[in-house]
C-alpha cells in the first residue's frame, strides 16, 4: 500500500504558478502542524543533489542538549560520555551528580572539558556542571582544521623517529604530549561532521556538503592515527637498551620518511602516486625487517614494533589516497 503524508510517507504535490514570476507548493495542513509549521513560519530551501531539502528557519539556532548522570558511571566512563556528547554535536552538556561529585570525578570532568575545543563550564555547583559551546559554525573551516592536523601529525611522526635514533627520552616525552592537540582537533572534526549529518543548516554555515564533510572526517581519522603511531614510536625510547646503530638508524629514518611521503602525496591530491609509494614502502619494510633481525641486536624486537608503526603509517596514507580517489570518481575527475 502506498504511504501518504499522514502516515509518514511523502507528500506529493505539484508546483503551481502564482502570478507571473512565483511558483508555489502547498503543504498538507496536518502534516505541517505535526512539524510545527504554521502560517508565517520561515523556511530555508536547500538544493541537495537530486532533491530539495526544506528546514524551518526558527530552529536554526536550536540548542542541542545532553544530560549525563555521573552517579551511574565510573570516572573513566564519565569522561567517555562527555567526549561522546561533544562529538555528537551537543551545544549544552549537563553533568549531574545527585550525591555530589567526588574530587576525582570533578577533576576528570573539568579536565575533559578543558580539552574540548570551544567548550567551557558555564555553571558549576556541588552537584552539577553545565557546559556550553562557544563555537560559531560559520567561523569553523573543516579544511583548515585538516591542515592543522597535517601540520601537527607529520612533524610529530618525524620527531618521534628522531627521538628514537638519538635516544633522547625528554624529547620523546614532549613529542608524545602533542597527541593531545591532535585528539582535540579530530574531536572537533568529528563533531562538525555529525552536525552536518543531522542538520542541513549546518552544511550551509560550514559551506560544505555531506560528501566533502565525510571525506574530511575520513582524512582526519587517518591523520589522528598517524599521530597515534608517532606516540607509540616515541614510547620506544624509554624501553630501548641503547639507540640503534648507524645502519639500523639510517634505515628507520629513511623508511619513516617514505611512509610520511605516502601521506603527503595523498593529501596533495595525487592518489595514484600515493598508492604506488605505499606498495614500495611496504615491500621495503619487509626486506628491512629481515635485516633487522639479523643485525638489530638487543633492540630488534622493539624496532620490529617500530617498523610496524611505520607500515601502518604508510597504510594510513594509502587510505587517504583511496578516499581522494573516490571523491575524484564521484566528481567525474580523472
Amino acid at each position: 500500500m502506498k504511504r501518504t503524508a499522514t502516515d509518514g510517507g511523502p507528500a506529493e504535490r505539484k508546483v503551481q504558478l502564482a502570478g507571473g514570476s512565483t511558483f508555489t507548493v502547498s503543504i498538507p495542513k496536518g502534516w505541517a502542524q505535526e512539524r510545527d509549521i504554521a502560517p508565517g513560519t520561515g523556511l530555508f530551501i536547500y538544493p541537495f543533489e537530486d532533491r530539495l531539502v526544506v528546514a524551518p528557519t526558527e530552529h536554526a539556532s536550536a540548542d542541542r542538549r545532553a544530560t549525563i548522570d555521573a552517579d551511574t558511571f565510573e570516572t573513566e566512563m564519565l569522561v567517555r560520555r562527555i567526549q561522546a556528547a561533544y562529538a555528537a554535536g551537543a551545544d549544552t552538556i549537563e553533568i549531574e551528580a545527585t550525591t555530589g561529585f567526588s574530587p576525582e570525578q570533578r577533576r576528570a570532568a573539568t579536565g575533559t572539558i578543558t580539552g574540548l575545543v570551544g567548550m567551557e563550564v558555564a555553571e558549576e555547583t556541588t552537584r552539577s556542571l553545565v557546559v556550553r559551546s562557544l563555537l560559531d559554525p560559520a567561523e569553523i573551516s573543516l579544511q583548515q582544521t585538516i591542515s592543522q592536523l597535517r601540520q601537527l601529525a607529520l612533524p610529530m611522526h618525524r620527531d618521534a623517529v628522531e627521538a628514537v635514533v638519538e635516544g633522547d627520552a625528554e624529547f620523546a616525552r614532549r613529542v608524545a604530549l602533542r597527541d593531545d592537540d591532535v585528539d582535540r582537533l579530530f574531536a572537533l572534526v568529528s563533531r562538525q561532521f555529525y552536525r552536518v549529518l543531522v542538520d542541513v543548516r549546518e552544511m550551509d554555515q560550514l559551506e560544505t556538503d555531506r560528501l566533502t564533510a565525510f571525506t574530511q572526517f575520513r582524512i582526519a581519522r587517518q591523520l589522528e592515527r598517524v599521530a597515534d603511531h608517532a606516540e607509540g614510536i616515541a614510547e620506544i625510547v624509554g624501553r630501548q637498551p641503547a639507540p640503534p646503530n648507524g645502519e639500523i638508524a639510517d634505515g628507520i629514518e629513511s623508511l619513516a620518511a617514505d611512509a610520511r611521503g605516502v601521506v603527503t602525496t595523498a593529501l596533495d591530491g595525487q592518489p595514484v602516486e600515493a598508492l604506488d609509494r605505499r606498495t614500495a614502502v611496504v615491500d621495503a619494510l619487509e626486506e628491512f625487517d629481515r635485516t633487522l633481525y639479523d643485525d638489530g641486536g638487543d633492540g630488534a624486537y622493539l624496532y620490529g614494533r617500530l617498523l610496524e608503526r611505520i607500515r601502518r603509517t604508510a597504510k594510513n596514507g594509502g587510505n587517504i589516497a583511496e578516499v581522494v580517489s573516490l571523491v575524484d570518481a564521484v566528481d567525474g575527475g580523472p
